[in-house]
């Protein structure tokens, strides 16, 4: 391990990165059934950007030092680049920052010809970011970055998952109606969806929840606080009746 660590300081120019320097925002897809595990664990799994946590690959076992046996979390540098990996990947969004100077990157195309040989190349982050005078916005589009797990849980951030009016079905006014505007009736309708989906992923319901727990601005700080004053009963009660012409079928079920 720490011989991996001296090589990769040994390729940076003192002078082009401080102790203070700017960590780098990575976004990473996964299925909807790994935000929960993420929201209280943080990133604690080997994640390849996939919604399959299956067997070690080509890619993980050509891996040595610290990142063998797949023990990396990886993401990508550009939020188009992910957005367009949903179909692969699954519908949620998370993201993470990393210092530049302790992950690794690569090109997606260089994985894709050789996966095994992309180590013996593969540069620090902070190199990448040399060669383009630090600007972030200038790295290659499909550069992935990889960095030893586990991400620190506070460091993570989930976004809203990337889900269609077909993907909720009967709640997709529900969450059109509240996620945005109300987030602690939005809060509670997620509790009774996930009651609905009874532990099954591949649900509206289950899906329902997941959009309404998370939104692309994040929550107040004192949300839960709000959530724990909340009389939760007048709430739901409250939400629902409203909403009970324009979703008939979802608030039923959530009643």
């Amino acid at each position: 391990m720490m011989t991996n660590r001296s090589a990769y300081r040994s390729v940076l120019t003192p002078a082009a990165w401080r102790p203070d320097v700017q960590r780098v925002t990575l976004y990473h897809r996964t299925s909807l059934v790994n935000l929960p595990l993420i929201e209280v664990d943080g990133l604690r799994t080997r994640v390849d950007l996939s919604k399959r946590l299956g067997p070690l690959g080509d890619f993980d076992l050509a891996a040595t030092g610290r990142f063998s046996r797949g023990r990396r979390v990886s993401g990508w540098v550009s939020r188009p680049r992910t957005d367009a990996l949903v179909a692969q990947q699954g519908a949620g969004l998370v993201s993470f920052t990393v210092d530049p100077r302790k992950a690794v990157a690569n090109r997606a195309a260089e994985r894709e010809t050789d996966a095994a040989a992309v180590w013996s190349t593969i540069r620090p982050l902070s190199v990448w970011l040399e060669d383009v005078g630090g600007d972030v916005a200038e790295l290659p589009e499909d550069l992935e970055v990889h960095v030893e797990l586990p991400v620190r849980a506070k460091l993570v951030r989930i976004h809203a998952p990337d889900l269609s009016a077909d993907d909720l079905g009967m709640y997709a006014r529900i969450v059109e109606e509240v996620a945005d505007t109300d987030r602690v009736a939005a809060k509670l309708l997620m509790h009774l969806a996930l009651a609905v989906a009874d532990g099954d992923a591949d649900t509206p319901a289950y899906r329902a929840a997941c959009a309404l727990a998370w939104r692309d601005e994040p929550d107040d700080r004192d949300i839960s606080q709000r959530i724990g004053r909340a009389d939760a009963e007048a709430v739901l009660e409250a939400v629902l009746a409203d909403l009970e012409e324009l979703a008939p079928d979802g608030s039923a079920v959530l009643l």
